[in-house]
């Protein structure tokens, strides 16, 4: 694990990149193994995406679907060896061109500067529980 308040400066430079749309220049800070979760609460096509690979293709599932898909947190916290973050997801419809947003939580592990592991949540309450105790 990162020392104290690292990992959280970590997840800050991601969501960093991903609120100013590069999605593409995020995945520097991704460790080569890192597993994504989207659960079916939080998507239509929820999946486990594993690898530089498997978040390039979680990226790119938005291509045709929304344009300048952007991550904005609004909360950022370090708790128990992980970061949770309170976040925004916004973009326009591709074809509609209509601002769609939708509100989440994500829970993110970080070892030696990387992160290892994302997994998506509705809000912050059901983040802390579905990882009290890992």
């Amino acid at each position: 694990m990162a020392g104290t308040g690292s990992a959280k400066l970590v997840v800050q430079e991601l969501f960093g990149r991903l609120a100013a749309g590069r999605l593409d220049d995020s995945l520097a800070l991704l460790h080569p193994d890192v597993v994504i979760v989207i659960p079916p609460s939080m998507s239509a096509e929820p999946d486990t995406y594993t690898g530089l690979e498997g978040a390039q293709r979680y990226m790119d599932g938005f291509t045709g679907l929304m344009d300048e898909v952007r991550f904005v947190p609004s909360t950022i916290v370090e708790e128990d060896g992980r970061v949770l973050v309170e976040f925004t997801l916004a973009g326009r419809g591709a074809h509609s061109g209509i601002e769609a947003t939708q509100q989440a939580a994500g829970v993110i592990w970080v070892e030696d500067g990387l992160i290892t592991r994302i997994e998506s949540h509705p809000d912050l309450d059901t983040a802390r529980s579905a990882t009290r105790g890992r």
